[in-house]
């Protein structure tokens, strides 16, 4: 019974492992792959090259002088 138990578990995780392939590239609505190929609606289909909004993103600089934490007490010097 014990062999029969470890004989089916054995198979279970071979075929779990086998299902398991390589994981897909993350696709957009159209079909594209992100990063790699964009929709051309002239032709219908996937081209490859980037998004011209793709390095658009807004980012702020960072700040120079950080301010002081809420609650942080300064001390008078006399």
């Amino acid at each position: 019974m014990r062999l029969v138990v470890l004989a089916l578990g054995a198979v279970a995780l071979v075929g779990i492992a086998a299902s398991a392939g390589p994981a897909s590239a993350a696709k957009t609505k159209m079909g594209c792959e992100v990063g790699k190929q964009v929709w051309n609606a002239t032709s219908g289909q996937c081209e490859a090259g980037r998004s011209k909004h793709a390095g658009a993103s807004a980012r702020k600089p960072a700040k120079k002088g950080a301010p002081a934490a809420k609650g942080a007490t300064k001390t008078k010097e006399k």
